[in-house]
């Protein structure tokens, strides 16, 4: 049983989605059935199940269990039971299909559990009473769920959310009173309220709407392997299924050892993943399908299939990192978006394991200069991947964060005060947990009495819109003392208290256009000096280029490599401002420009004989 078609986060950008630790969340594994404790309620890893099998998330993200005759909210760090035969569930007595409150109703075998969206109350397959059970919604542990079902003291009073009762199994269409299941195994719930159910004994799916039970794709009493519009398709005993979207679900086709698509508006069937052994069970979330098939589970990222978790065809026990987990038999599983993980029902094991579907942060940094002289601003850049925020520290502590910056910034402008030798960490952090890496010696501080400045400086923002300020950053060697900045054209102010003898002046420009920077940097010994020619572009706003003087338009925009600039001379010289601020000199070949070895972000052209602008976005 499944959450459905909730996202993960933004899966952050420029994130791919790979295997992650695999960990026991609940139950304490054993292999075979029929251990129990006798009580009701237990720490998470101290309880014991007996072939769990479905498993669902409520709206309060509580995670509901079904096991071999049994009902359980795994809730604040506790299994705690709450419908069901509450002893060995192998023992006479153990099953039923009784109405009663809490641990007073019976089941017989279920499976596949979900929460109404809306309501909150929990539904379960009751498979081998082939019927549709409710419960009443959770509220607190004191506060024991109430099932429909067969009255304890009046059997023959069938009052069951669907179906009636039938030992073996049967197969029919109609009210929900007197329609007939067999062995269903799993059900959503979608945000109109309709029920779907894969009916595994009978090789269809089914509808269950207002009081309605009716066959939405597949022929009943009638398996096979076949794409189609509703009868006309075929599957070989459906089991998990899952909400891909509000329009579409997802079918583990067990026997055909396929996934399958259901338009739930058209029935119209397909096949989306084919070449499985016996998938259990499918969840779609956020693009992505995982698959529990043959003691693993199996991503689908829509071109390839591949093992996410564990190791195809061996069955085991073991928690651990992406191929080195094992699992047994596999019942049916749940995405959790608040902890953005899978959870599954080991059914051998008779524990539910626990799989983030985020990478790890993985930590990585890159200094410009790692020999500066002191005084000198070093530029520290961020380059890890998966992770949502960072962290730096940097010992010994005689250092300053230049230009306004935070140790909490993925780019820090650093001088030193003293020479010696720098140790930096950089922690990166995302929902899965932070990790840190650490480079001792790694910025190595000396000094050069005898030589005059070796000038340097960036700009931190060389694209700006008209409203925004300019940081410059002095990153000159050698121990400058004086500075003299010229920008032109004059069309700016120096801000913040910052004028042109300032280390790290702001600036606000007034117009738009490209602007050119100069630094002479002076110290005893002499001095040096640096121009950038158009270095800063200023637009109107972040969205719009600087406005051509002429009709100068670049197509595709974005593009892949290979761009077309209307407006633009024949074979003219043309520059490039990239993302990072570097000045790229290129020559059109007509009017086109090959940038396929350029890396991705958004730049800025500009024809050099006409003085015209114009930007365009450069994607993979």
């Amino acid at each position: 049983m499944k959450e459905n078609w909730l996202a993960i986060l933004p899966l952050m950008a420029a994130q791919c989605v790979f295997g992650q630790t695999v960990s026991t969340y609940a139950g304490k594994q054993y292999v075979g059935s029929g251990k129990y404790i006798g009580v009701a309620s237990n720490p998470l890893l101290d309880d014991y199940y007996s072939n769990p099998y479905g498993i669902c998330v409520d709206t309060g993200g509580n995670i509901w269990l079904s096991d071999q005759h049994n009902m359980i909210i795994l809730y604040g760090g506790n299994s705690i039971q709450r419908g069901g035969y509450m002893l060995d569930p192998t023992e006479p007595g153990a099953i039923g299909r009784y109405r009663a409150t809490g641990t007073q109703a019976y089941f017989n075998n279920p499976r596949g559990v979900y929460v109404h969206p809306k309501t909150n109350s929990i539904y379960v397959c009751d498979t081998d009473n082939g019927q549709i059970r409710s419960g009443t919604g959770f509220v607190n542990t004191s506060n024991p769920t109430s099932w429909d079902g067969l009255s304890k003291s009046n059997p023959d009073d069938d009052n069951a959310y669907a179906g009636k009762y039938s030992f073996l199994g049967d197969y029919l269409d109609g009210a929900k009173s007197t329609a007939f299941f067999s062995s269903p195994e799993d059900l959503v719930i979608n945000t109109d309220g309709n029920v779907y159910v894969s009916d595994y004994g009978n090789d269809c799916i089914r509808k269950i709407s207002g009081n309605n039970v009716t066959t939405l794709a597949g022929k009943g009493l009638s398996y096979g392997d076949a794409d189609g519009i509703g009868g006309n398709a075929r599957f070989y005993a459906p089991a998990g299924i899952c909400l891909e979207s509000s329009s579409s679900l997802l079918v583990a086709d067990r026997n055909n050892g396929k996934i399958r698509r259901v338009n739930l508006t058209t029935a119209q069937v397909s096949t989306v993943v084919s070449g499985l052994v016996s998938p259990s069970d499918v969840v779609a979330v956020d693009g992505l399908v995982f698959i529990a098939d043959d003691y693993c589970i199996k991503m689908w990222d829509g071109s390839k299939l591949r093992v996410y978790v564990g190791k195809a065809g061996v069955s085991d026990y073991k928690d651990g990192n992406d191929s080195s987990a094992r699992f047994g038999d596999l019942g049916l599983m749940v995405y959790r978006s608040k902890d953005k993980s899978l959870y599954v029902c080991d059914r051998e094991n008779n524990v539910v394991r626990r799989i983030p579907i985020i990478q790890s942060a993985v930590p990585n940094f890159i200094c410009n200069n790692l020999t500066p002289t002191v005084g000198q601003t070093v530029k520290l850049t961020n380059k890890s991947s998966f992770f949502t925020t960072v962290q730096w520290n940097i010992t010994p502590t005689t250092y300053t964060i230049q230009a306004g910056g935070k140790l909490t910034d993925t780019v820090i402008y650093v001088s030193f005060n003293a020479t010696g030798s720098y140790n930096v960490t950089l922690t990166a952090t995302n929902p899965s947990g932070s990790v840190p890496l650490t480079r001792n010696n790694y910025i190595n501080v000396s000094t050069n009495s005898s030589a005059k400045p070796a000038v340097d400086f960036v700009a931190i923002k060389t694209m700006l819109s008209i409203t925004e300020n300019a940081q410059l950053v002095d990153m000159s060697a050698n121990t400058p003392t004086k500075w003299d900045w010229t920008i032109t054209p004059r069309k700016f102010s120096y801000v913040g208290g910052t004028d042109s003898t300032s280390q790290f002046p702001q600036v606000k420009f007034n117009a738009t256009g490209t602007y050119t920077v100069k630094l002479i940097a002076t110290n005893s010994n002499g001095n040096g000096t640096l121009t950038k020619t158009n270095y800063i572009v200023v637009a109107l706003s972040k969205n719009n280029a600087v406005v051509p003087k002429t009709g100068l338009r670049v197509y595709p925009n974005p593009t892949h490599g290979l761009i077309h600039l209307e407006g633009a001379k024949s074979n003219e010289p043309i520059i490039l401002i990239a993302p990072d601020g570097r000045v790229i000199h290129r020559v059109l070949n007509g009017n086109s420009l090959d940038i396929t070895d350029l890396p991705d972000g958004m730049y800025v052209a500009k024809l050099v004989s006409q003085g015209i602008n114009c930007r365009f976005v450069k994607l993979n």
